[in-house]
């Protein structure tokens, strides 16, 4: 019989035991290899890391600053939001205010064509004048003032002092030529009374001009115009505009050549500034005044006054005044007012711009 092998147990046992131990060292190598390369590999990570913080931070900063300034944009929107919103509601206010004025001018424009259709309506009123004045707005009447009488004389200032209102201007007027005195302001406003009242004269009746300065002269020949002769009344008003404004004030030359009128006049109409510089009679000695005297004082020129009216002015007539502006002459409304209310007449001092 074959004897069998045997096998021996502990040699086996020290294989594998060189082999684990082999296979240990190989993984050892392996593994502290692996582990050097990887430090560098850390190294660079960790600064990757680093830079992606700052760049995220710098982001982030960036981000931040256009919040801000889209959040200063959303305000100054909503500021000009505002200010659209008030320009919106301003003009809303003025539109409707607009609304208003045209609906205004549409009534207007209605109550205008009423008015014109009213105008067209009514007929004007159809005069007589015989002068034909420019003048509108003006009629038979002015503040109660009315032409009327049968036989009506004008006694027309042309005294020096008529050529203007302040006193340095008519010491200069005077030192002028005959055609600077006629072109005075106060002369040209006395020559549109003139032609004022030639142009209201009534139909049936006639009509005298007496100018005055020192001495004093009857128009038209000295004669009577009947007031509806176009002819006679345009001949005595290019008598008036020839007049030069010169000299003293004698009103008691211009009412004593009523005398010489006849028949006697029954309204007369004295157109003048102030009181009389000039007398034709002497005045009472006691009174000191001298009816020529160069310089007159205003206690005079009342003496003057009440001289001139005394025996002058026919009995029944009435005296109708309109007095122009002068400086310096303050008892001249007063002492005329008197001499109307006793002829039943009246004192008429005219606004600035009549006629």
């Amino acid at each position: 019989m074959k004897r069998r092998r045997r096998v021996l147990g502990n040699n086996l046992a020290f294989l594998d035991v060189m082999a684990c131990g082999l296979g240990a060292a190989v993984l050892i190598f392996l593994i502290v290899k692996h582990h050097t390369g990887a430090e560098p590999m850390i190294e660079e990570a960790v600064s990757d890391d680093g830079q992606i913080l700052t760049m995220l931070r710098q982001s982030e900063a960036m981000l931040e600053d256009q919040v801000e300034a889209t959040a200063r944009q959303i305000e100054n929107l909503k500021t000009q939001n505002e200010d659209r919103e008030n320009q919106i509601e301003a003009h809303k206010a003025k539109q409707a205010e607009l609304e208003d004025l045209q609906l205004q001018i549409k009534e207007l424009e209605t109550k205008n064509s009423e008015l014109k259709k009213e105008v067209v309506r009514i007929r004007p009123q159809q005069t007589a004048d015989v002068i034909q004045n420019k003048q509108t707005g003006e009629e038979n009447y002015l503040i109660g003032l009315k032409v009327e009488g049968r036989r009506i004389a004008i006694v027309l200032d042309h005294s020096a002092s008529m050529t203007d209102e302040k006193l340095v201007d008519i010491v200069t007027r005077k030192l002028g030529s005959d055609a600077d005195k006629q072109k005075g302001p106060k002369w040209n406003r006395t020559v549109r009374v003139a032609r004022w009242l030639l142009a209201r004269l009534p139909k049936s009746s006639e009509v005298a001009v007496i100018g005055f300065n020192e001495k004093a002269k009857i128009l038209n020949k000295g004669a009577w115009a009947d007031s509806s002769d176009a002819t006679q009344i345009n001949g005595i008003l290019s008598e008036i505009v020839r007049l030069v404004p010169t000299g003293g004030t004698n009103l008691e030359a211009g009412l004593r050549e009523l005398r010489n009128l006849r028949p006697q006049p029954t309204d007369i109409y004295i157109v003048t500034d102030g009181l009389p510089t000039r007398s034709v009679s002497s005045p009472n000695p006691i009174s000191r005044c001298r009816k020529n005297a160069t310089k007159v004082s205003g206690k005079c020129r009342v003496v003057l006054f009440r001289t001139a009216v005394k025996h002058s002015i026919p009995a029944g007539s009435k005296i109708n005044v309109i007095l122009l502006p002068v400086e310096g002459d303050p008892d001249a409304g007063p002492h005329f007012w008197g001499l109307t209310a006793r002829t039943g007449g009246l004192l008429l001092v005219p606004a600035v711009g009549w006629p």
